[in-house]
């Protein structure tokens, strides 16, 4: 199932290398802006003045609510899965039709995968895995709660782990290139990497139930 997944998305990225690629600059252009206006690092030993305090509340507020912008690029892969006809309104879609609820279920997942990372590394990335089905799945099926898609998640991907993980790993070579180009690779891997998960999304949908999902266009 991997290869046959990283070929199909090979193949839904042929001429959409570039508009994936500044798709990325987007996506990480605005969600560093938090980060670009939080004050400068302080010294532990140095009071925190009222306005530094206001400008890390405001930094974290803002860090929320673009949440979901990463949604939107999940969103994105997943329409390339289905589809040569992509927009890059598709990127700020979950602002317009489902703007709060995928910042709580962006909170809660990453809430409960930190919280089983607390016991050791391996239930975090076990969850990790368990809860990656869980944006798609409010894509198709945008009538779920934060907790039942996420519940969803779990349920279609139970069996399918290792094979997601395995996906993971044979990606990591593509990973140190993109190091080794000081990040610049990543404007191409990173792509690569998301459309082959969205068609391993797919891939077990199909096996689980036949495709037979509806989803929103």
């Amino acid at each position: 199932m991997i290869s046959q997944c990283k070929q199909a998305a090979r193949h839904a990225l042929q001429g959409k290398w570039l508009f994936m690629a500044g798709a990325v600059i987007v996506l990480t252009f605005i969600t560093a802006i938090p980060e670009l206006i939080s004050p400068a690092t302080y010294n532990d030993e140095e009071s925190l003045t009222g306005l530094q305090q206001t400008m890390d509340f405001a930094t974290i507020i803002l860090s929320a609510l673009l949440l979901p912008l990463s949604v939107g690029w999940l969103w994105l892969t997943l329409s390339l899965t289905r589809t040569s006809r992509i927009s890059m309104k598709t990127l700020f879609k979950p602002f317009t039709v489902m703007f709060w609820k995928s910042i709580w279920v962006s909170i809660l997942t990453g809430l409960f995968i930190f919280l089983w990372s607390l016991l050791l590394i391996v239930p975090g990335i076990i969850k990790t895995i368990s809860y990656s089905f869980t944006m798609y799945i409010l894509h198709d099926r945008p009538e779920l709660s934060a907790m039942q898609a996420i519940t969803e998640s779990r349920k279609m991907i139970n069996g399918y782990k290792t094979q997601a993980f395995l996906l993971f790993l044979s990606f990591l070579g593509w990973f140190l290139l993109g190091i080794i180009t000081l990040g610049l690779g990543f404007l191409f891997i990173y792509p690569y990497y998301s459309v082959s998960y969205a068609q391993f999304y797919e891939e077990v949908k199909r096996k689980e139930y036949g495709g037979d999902i509806e989803y929103m266009a």
